[in-house]
């Protein structure tokens, strides 16, 4: 199995140029690399421009550069981030004969996954919960985001996963957004079961549940269980999860699932 991450420099900034206060992009690319290889797997770390760690990988955009993200927006409002995902998967996939797990680099590898390395699918996909599909902010943005959070992605070494981030790469230039066109690509109409696959242009896409490989629900759900921590924007404060936020969490999160049966 080998672990793929990357980020463009060490200091996460939000949309309005502010840097995120406590968060490292490389103090949770060096947690991911050291759980990754204490479980035996390959980790590999590509800096996109000023990382400091891992092999270069160029991206030439000047905006990306500057400020972490390009300058054109499908939806007014919605950055892209991420356009360099699939050139970046491609690369590592022809070098490995083996199962590729990609994750952005502020998804912290916490666990194991050997359970995921399993020969019934070729690309696995990360669910967002059932109840975040519920949210304004969802629902405003259901165009791009749909069902899967393109922050956690497996592919494994076969040539229909080959062709599909191939078509990945080409329908993320031209919509000018990775996760639009992963959701594309992978989504059928309706929002699909947890652990179950679905053929999609003759490629076996599985769904695993992002509350388990990629849980970025800190204030909504218990942790507990969660192999991968994507500490997303949103969510960027509450990296690092020590105890005192686990305890903000777990008084917390009982009062969120009430206001949200209240509000029913």
């Amino acid at each position: 199995m080998v672990i793929v991450t990357c980020a463009n420099a060490d200091r996460a900034k939000d949309d309005s140029g502010e840097e995120y206060e406590n968060f490292s992009f490389r103090k949770v690319i060096s947690h991911t690399v050291a759980v990754a290889q204490r479980q035996g797997y390959t980790a590999e770390v590509y800096d996109l421009g000023e990382l400091g760690m891992g092999e270069p990988f160029s991206v030439t955009d000047e905006t990306f550069a500057a400020k972490g993200y390009y300058e054109k927006e499908v939806v007014g409002g919605y950055k892209s981030k991420s356009l360099f995902k699939p050139g970046l998967v491609r690369l590592s996939m022809a070098k490995h004969d083996d199962l590729v797990v990609y994750l952005d680099g502020d998804a912290q590898l916490r666990a194991g996954l050997d359970e995921i390395d399993t020969d019934d699918y070729d690309v696995g996909v990360t669910l967002r919960d059932a109840g975040e599909l519920e949210s304004e902010w969802h629902k405003k943005h259901m165009e791009i985001v749909r069902f899967v959070n393109a922050g956690v992605i497996f592919f494994r070494p076969t040539r229909q996963a080959e062709d599909f981030v191939a078509r990945w790469s080409c329908l993320t230039d031209e919509l000018g957004n990775d996760q639009m066109a992963l959701n594309r690509l992978c989504c059928p109409d309706r929002y699909p079961a947890p652990w179950s696959v679905h053929v999609l242009d003759g490629v076996r896409v599985k769904y695993f549940p992002g509350r388990i490989y990629n849980f970025y629900y800190f204030p909504e759900m218990f942790s507990g269980g969660a192999k991968v921590l994507h500490f997303k924007g949103s969510v960027r404060h509450f990296y690092p999860f020590g105890p005192g936020k686990k305890l903000f969490c777990l008084c917390r999160v009982p009062v969120t699932k009430l206001l949200a049966m209240l509000k029913k």
